[in-house]
């Protein structure tokens, strides 16, 4: 690697995936690997030891999801350009991740040259990247309303609330210890039981240990 070579690090936890993005990415001279990471606790050390220039940011990770990272390193203040590659096409999480600081997005079905150009392009410039297809969904139902987009769908408060349902609280006791009208956390409770598709607390309580919700 010399000194004009970018420096790449991958967050994804399919290890065929790193070992194919891996493999075509050693095709361009421009960049190079220097660290993989599986999920948030690894990829810290890995960002403060090999100072990347770009990360590759899968989505749907365990712990900690891939907007949920974004946010975190923003708020930390780190600058490090994040190519964001899934295969969740929704308008909804596009505008998110931009929102939130990313600087390209990316199909994981996107052939090689598209992602060498999305490399370019997010290395070059501080416009944001769209990649082959991305957000033309408006002719297609390109995501399935499967548990992370559930997830990520939840507000912050919702994530809260369902963490004292699954504590075995109450109604009363949520309104009292979050400072909020019992009315308001019975809305709240519909909401979630909604999104998540769940009728009882019981349900809700499954979904999230199978999922790994919270």
């Amino acid at each position: 690697m010399n000194n004009q070579t970018k420096r790449i690090l991958i967050c994804e936890d399919h290890q065929i995936v790193i070992d194919g993005l891996r493999s075509i990415i050693l095709d361009f001279p421009e960049f190079d690997v220097v660290d993989t990471a599986n999920n948030f606790s690894e990829l810290l050390p890995s960002l403060k030891k090999n100072n990347p220039h770009i990360l590759l940011l899968d989505l749907n990770l365990p712990h900690k999801n891939g907007i949920e990272i974004l946010q975190e390193l923003r708020l930390k203040k780190n600058h490090v350009k994040v190519l964001i590659l899934t295969m969740y096409n929704k308008k909804t999480i596009v505008n998110k991740v931009f929102s939130e600081g990313a600087n390209g997005f990316l199909l994981k079905n996107c052939s090689s040259e598209d992602l060498h150009s999305a490399l370019i392009h997010v290395s070059e410039n501080d416009s944001f990247y769209y990649g082959e297809g991305v957000i033309e969904t408006k002719k297609q139902n390109a995501l399935i309303d499967d548990e992370f987009y559930k997830r990520i769908r939840l507000t912050q408060r919702e994530k809260e609330i369902i963490k004292y349902l699954c504590d075995g609280k109450k109604v009363p006791d949520i309104a009292n210890t979050m400072h909020i009208s019992p009315l308001t956390v019975e809305t709240h409770k519909k909401n979630i039981y909604r999104k998540l598709g769940v009728d009882s607390s019981v349900k809700l309580v499954t979904f999230v240990h199978e999922n790994q919700l919270l």
